[in-house]
Parts: structure tokens; C-alpha cells; sequence
């Protein structure tokens, strides 16, 4: 049987065909982590992990959002075969072969980001160790130019003239030069990034 709480991972992952909407630690993929519906054992064997294009896993949302919208029937009260077609829809989109069945959604993580995204892999295999998972499934993808705050650096220096006293004991003038450091608010424009993640579990 498939459960209820496993529609309401259908319907929080179809935010993603409709821009990446609002959502809901150390990265951007733990703050917007969603525990799924799913629980899996204890797992610490390799973690598979794959890309898959972002225009099929957008395209995959989007049937599944629309069915969703022009149902007359709420998913909840959805045949099982209903809920089973639909996972196994998204299962499908994620390129993930084994049967539907047997795939276990354990959580997901979807946000807009400017931040550095290059240690995506390392963040993503810590959090599917953490949720036992065997696969995490991701996509990512440049959506545009943003302005965002930033602080910035800023240096200045002061340059004066001081008195002091030589191993003569006489009073003597030197130069001195002290530097200072504040942080200032500064608009930048930078590149925004779309991207998803879902950490699976395949029951043998």
C-alpha cells in the first residue's frame, strides 16, 4: 500500500516545476533538507551518486503538479494504483531503474542559491550517510543574474607623526602608519542557481 504521507513529498517536490518556491547547519543543502516520508535501516555502504538533467526532473514536476491541480479527487483519498502510477512517475524521471516499489524517498532538498555550489557532491554524501541512504539523486542549473548584499572589505590608513625616545634617552619624531578594516554592505550581481536534490533508498 502506499502510504498517504508519501503524496505530500509528490506535492512539496512539484514546487520545483513552478519556480523553486519556498521551502520547508552547515550548507545550503541542509537548510532546505525536507525529511521525507520514508525511513530506511541502517546503511553505511557507498553512496551512489548521479546528475540528471534539470529539464527533465522540471519537466517530470510538472506533470505530476498538473495532475495534481486538475484532479477533482484530493491525493489523499487517490487509489493506491494512483499513488503507485505517480511514484513510480517520478522515479522514472529521476532516471532511477530499479522498480518503484522498492524506492524509498528518505528526504529533499531544493533552493535558489548565489552561493558556491562545488562542494555540492561532499555536502550531498554526508547528509545521505546521515539519513541512510544509498543514492542521492541531484540536479542544478544556472537560472540568471540576481543582486544580492554582500559586506566587503574596506582598508583605510592614517599616517601621523610621533615622539619617542632613543637609547639616549633623547626625544626623537618618527612617522607611524596605522591601517583599519571595516566591513561595508555592497550591491553585487551574481550568478543564481537553481537546484535539487533527493536522497533515495532501494530496498533489495
Amino acid at each position: 500500500m502506499i502510504r498517504t504521507s508519501a503524496v505530500f513529498v509528490l506535492l512539496a517536490m512539484c514546487l520545483l516545476a513552478t519556480g523553486l518556491g519556498g521551502c520547508g547547519v552547515s550548507s545550503v543543502w541542509d537548510r532546505s533538507l525536507q525529511v521525507g516520508p520514508d525511513t530506511g535501516a541502517a546503511y553505511n555502504g557507498k553512496v551512489t551518486m548521479r546528475t540528471v538533467p534539470w529539464e527533465r526532473v522540471e519537466a517530470t514536476l510538472g506533470e505530476l503538479h498538473q495532475e495534481i491541480a486538475t484532479s477533482d479527487i484530493h491525493p489523499d483519498d487517490w487509489s493506491d494504483q494512483k499513488k503507485a502510477a505517480a511514484k513510480a512517475k517520478l522515479v522514472r524521471g529521476l532516471q532511477v531503474s530499479q522498480d518503484p516499489a522498492r524506492v524509498l524517498f528518505l528526504g529533499n532538498s531544493r533552493f535558489r542559491t548565489t552561493d558556491d555550489l562545488t562542494k555540492a557532491q561532499a555536502d550531498l554524501g554526508r547528509i545521505a550517510k546521515n539519513l541512510n541512504a544509498d543514492m542521492v539523486v541531484w540536479s542544478s542549473r544556472v537560472l540568471g543574474k540576481t543582486d544580492v548584499i554582500v559586506d566587503r572589505p574596506v582598508t583605510s590608513s592614517t599616517w601621523g607623526t610621533g615622539w619617542f625616545r632613543d637609547t639616549d634617552g633623547e626625544r626623537r619624531p618618527d612617522t607611524f602608519t596605522a591601517h583599519t578594516t571595516s566591513w561595508v554592505p555592497v550591491r553585487v550581481t551574481l550568478d543564481e542557481t537553481g537546484a535539487v536534490a533527493y536522497f533515495l533508498r532501494v530496498n533489495p
